[in-house]
């Protein structure tokens, strides 16, 4: 599994994006009442599309996902929404170690910074960088909220990432498809998941 660089242009015009979790729900035919069960998974995923685009642009977003073979390499991608960090920390660092599955980790962001809750973060880098949003506000050091919950133990050396966070992503479909008009403008749209 190769780890793909994606193209910087065009931005793209359209993106859905949010998480999927894996949560079941039980209920009785009898009274209604219900039982839920959380499970671990809690993966991003995003449907994004491209603008029309002439065949020298479009030429490096095929050969991008040729390269990724189907369903077998990953590449790094972040919400094309949120590419600016809310709060005033223009760094981080971990304060201390973290477990699979806490949704609590410990930041130091410096004396009077803040992170607000939307705010995303990455930890780790390259095929191992994981995507996470601040879910409550953060003022200095301290405990963030996040979501999802750590998929990957963490310690003080563990990098971070406040001003281009991103994860690993797959695609959805080993079938990857492009259209064109006829004045050659190229269409693309595409779908993916973090890679757990």
């Amino acid at each position: 599994m190769a780890l793909i660089t994606m193209p910087s242009s065009p931005a793209f015009t359209t993106s859905e994006w949010g998480m999927r979790r894996g949560v079941a729900v039980s209920t009785s035919p009898f009274t209604g009442k219900q039982q839920t069960f959380k499970y671990a998974r809690a993966t991003w995923y995003a449907v994004l599309s491209l603008p029309p685009m002439k065949r020298d642009q479009a030429a490096e977003w095929q050969a991008f996902f040729l390269s990724l073979e189907g369903r077998s390499n990953t590449f790094l991608l972040g919400d094309p929404d949120a590419k600016t960090r809310r709060g005033t920390a223009s760094s981080a660092s971990v304060g201390a170690s973290g477990a699979i599955g806490d949704s609590v980790v410990n930041l130091t962001l410096g004396s009077g910074k803040t992170l607000n809750k939307g705010s995303y973060i990455q930890l780790n880098t390259g095929a191992n960088a994981r995507l996470h949003m601040i879910v409550d506000d953060n003022t200095g050091n301290g405990t963030c909220a996040i979501q999802p919950p750590l998929k990957a133990a963490i310690t003080t050396s563990t990098a971070v990432d406040l001003t281009s966070a991103q994860g690993v992503f797959r695609m959805d479909s080993n079938d990857l498809t492009w259209s064109a008009n006829e004045l050659s403008l190229y269409g693309i749209t595409f779908s993916c998941t973090e890679v757990v």
